[in-house]
């Protein structure tokens, strides 16, 4: 007879264990990994440069009965999910130093008053977009407070990601441990891969030859552990299946996608070859894409698999001057960024790069939906910021910046509106406090520069 509990596992015991699919095996109903509680929540940033332009972004109508604009189009089946926050600026302190002055560019302030709702401190070691120069961030991001602050039991507190960021001053870091200790983010998907999935066995990473090896000499890290997945399948119900084999479907499509599964239509007989590592150029800008599914894959895969609850994700910098030529656009992102044209070929083309930024947001929402945790998902159980350092993208404003939350916290949100807060403008200090909240620091009331507002922001919980 079996036994009545055949899965004696829980979700620490696996994120316990060296190896990657058992570790990354998904919720099961049969075995409530979060006992007597909810799942958890998670606080996702998702970060890309160079503004927008308002008259194409924002919602048109009432606060539940509103339209998506045209650069948002790919985001209407998760409409219901989202949180429009028009109205919401910089604090005073992030105002101050203009094109010309001595706290950075707007766009260097921008990016570090994103998660920190602080100035940057003055200095000559970074020089921005108008020649103005500054130091690091002057205090702790938002990410690193929670997790502090909540001290999740998860292999990583928090966990920082980034797709060709590339550069290494003020304005390609958002997340901060403290005054002048910037966190730089992880690039390389398969730095990531190695570090969630149990592939270092005490070398730092897969530029260390030694991992390399290691990769190289294994057919595939899942085949190791799929036998125990199949017999975990062969005892939970009908659903408990159809995830896991949902689950070995993705996990299985990003390691092909980091791994050249070669040999496989080997005759009879032969071994088949093993695999030889193919790596994402980080320095090719036409792989753009490629690298950053892959690395949203990861995020996601780590949330799921509860080894972190808190990642921030970066596509390029601020003032970024990546090349879409994949998108048959010539010229610069920030260059065409700050075309005043209200049409020809840089006007089309900057709404084009804006379009599919969304669309890599709708790819990130769309894989965190279809994750599901009970009644709810993974996106529901989550509050997921989109923001971008500055404003109007051709006015370098600071005023009206383009916010938006994705998911409802596990409820403490109510999503599928748009809260317009343009006749009494709100502090960023003010959405950082309501998302602390929302993430489960109930104590919060204020958060970075004291000249910004206090409190959550109203009418969103």
């Amino acid at each position: 007879m079996k036994p009545t509990n055949p899965l004696r596992f829980t979700r620490r015991n696996l994120l316990r264990g060296g190896l990657a699919a058992t570790a990354a095996i998904p919720l099961l109903e049969t075995t409530q990994a979060w006992a007597q509680t909810a799942p958890p929540t998670r606080f996702v940033t998702f970060a890309t440069p160079n503004g927008t332009r308002n008259s194409l972004f924002w919602p048109t109508g009432s606060e539940t009965n509103f339209t998506l604009n045209t650069f948002t189009p790919d985001l209407g089946p998760y409409k219901s999910k989202l949180t429009f926050l028009k109205g919401i600026k910089l604090n005073p302190s992030l105002q101050n130093g203009a094109l010309g002055g001595t706290l950075g560019s707007e766009h260097a302030r921008g990016t570090g008053g994103m998660l920190t709702a602080r100035p940057l401190k003055s200095g000559t070691q970074f020089k921005s977009f108008g020649d103005t120069t500054s130091g690091w961030g002057s205090g702790q991001s938002l990410d690193q407070y929670l997790a502090t602050k909540l001290a999740p039991p998860t292999t990583f507190p928090s966990l920082q990601l980034g797709v060709h960021v590339r550069d290494t001053e003020v304005r390609a870091r958002i997340s901060y441990s403290g005054a002048d200790q910037p966190i730089p983010p992880r690039e390389d998907p398969k730095d990531v891969f190695a570090a969630l999935f149990g592939m270092s066995t005490g070398t730092p990473g897969m530029t260390d030859p030694a991992l390399a090896r290691l990769w190289a000499q294994r057919k595939s890290v899942f085949d190791l552990t799929f036998n125990e997945t199949n017999r975990i399948k062969s005892v939970v119900g009908a659903k408990d299946k159809l995830k896991l084999d949902a689950y070995q479907t993705s996990m299985r499509d990003v390691e092909k996608r980091l791994v050249g599964m070669t040999g496989t239509t080997m005759p009879p007989g032969n071994m088949c070859t093993k695999p030889t590592l193919q790596d994402v150029d980080l320095k090719n800008d036409d792989l753009y894409l490629r690298a950053g599914q892959l690395q949203m894959d990861l995020a996601i895969a780590a949330l799921a698999c509860d080894q972190t609850r808190i990642i921030t994700f970066q596509w390029s910098y601020s003032e970024s001057e990546h090349l879409f030529s994949f998108l048959n656009i010539s010229g610069n992102h920030h260059v065409i960024s700050h075309d005043f044209a209200s049409s020809g070929a840089n006007y089309d083309a900057y709404n084009k790069i804006q379009i599919w930024y969304q669309q890599q947001f709708a790819y990130l929402l769309g894989k965190m939906d279809a994750f599901k945790e009970g009644d709810r998902s993974l996106l529901d159980n989550s509050v997921v910021l989109w923001a971008t350092e500055i404003g109007e993208s051709t006015m370098h404003d600071l005023m009206l910046m383009p916010y938006v939350l994705a998911g409802s916290a596990g409820g403490k949100i109510r999503a599928g509106r748009l809260l317009d807060y343009s006749s009494n403008r709100r502090d960023n200090n003010q959405m950082l406090v309501s998302i602390g909240q929302a993430m489960g620091a109930t104590d919060l009331t204020s958060f970075g520069d004291s000249t910004g507002a206090t409190g959550p922001l109203p009418n969103l919980a």
